[in-house]
């Protein structure tokens, strides 16, 4: 009789475990229904509403232009290597407004923006009737701060591909655009250590520099994260009246809404 009575025993076990392996599973499934159907409410929300309206960029800006440019020059007028500092950088905060080609991939987006670009270095603004030079500085170390910064309003316009646009996240993208700014605020500041005291000085409304900036835009990146590059076709100077520059920038770029 004992060895009918152990394999009842051990159907009675498999049978119960597989009956309680049917009840987490069912539950399991019920579980990742409901979480599917509320993210499906957010994603058509989402795709309704949001629109990658609002960006930052955190840039790290630099400058494009020949090592013997005549108006780059040692303390001595003989041209040399501006060098700016590996930590001159920049910011972007634009708006922008999406309209997506129908249901597809593909969407381009016009916008308003402001820009900011900081270039630190050991060569000081100078200025004269002829225009606009960079002259190394005399006792570098004595300068705590020394970088020209430009600011813009631009109008960027982006032609931009999304692997899903309904998508909350998980959604590859590429961006190419363009944009176009007009000057608002070019200054110098140095910051001097002199003595025991230290000097801030500020000096503005520089003639000599670019009234516009103008040059393509490339966005790549994962969900909200990007990475991103500005190269302006237009020089950093009006043309003879300063170094022949052109500026260029690198960053992350967080967008979202």
């Amino acid at each position: 009789m004992r060895y009918f009575l152990f394999p009842l025993l051990m159907l009675s076990v498999l049978v119960v475990s597989a009956q309680q392996d049917s009840v987490k599973t069912k539950k399991k499934k019920e579980l990742t229904q409901e979480q599917i159907d509320k993210r499906a409410a957010a994603e058509k929300k989402f795709s309704k509403f949001s629109k990658d309206r609002f960006a930052i960029d955190l840039l790290g800006s630099n400058w494009i232009y020949s090592k013997t440019d005549p108006r780059i020059v040692d303390v001595n007028g003989v041209p040399n290597n501006l060098k700016p500092k590996w930590y001159s950088r920049g910011i972007n905060i634009t708006f922008y407004y999406d309209f997506r080609i129908k249901k597809s991939r593909f969407s381009f987006a016009p916008g308003i923006g402001y820009s900011c670009s900081n270039i630190y270095s050991r060569h000081g603004l100078t200025e004269d009737s002829t225009g606009i030079t960079l002259r190394a500085l005399e006792t570098p170390d004595n300068y705590k701060v020394n970088k020209i910064a430009l600011q813009y309003l631009e109008i960027p316009l982006e032609f931009r591909i999304k692997t899903n646009p309904d998508k909350l996240d998980q959604v590859w993208k590429f961006v190419v655009g363009f944009k176009a700014g007009i000057r608002v605020d070019a200054h110098t500041k140095t910051k001097i250590k002199e003595g025991n005291s230290t000097k801030v000085y500020v000096e503005r409304r520089f003639p000599d520099f670019s009234l516009f900036r103008i040059g393509p835009t490339l966005r790549i990146g994962y969900s909200s994260f990007n990475i991103t590059a500005f190269y302006s076709v237009l020089g950093v100077f009006k043309k003879d009246r300063g170094p022949n520059a052109n500026e260029f920038a690198i960053g992350i770029s967080f967008n979202g809404l």
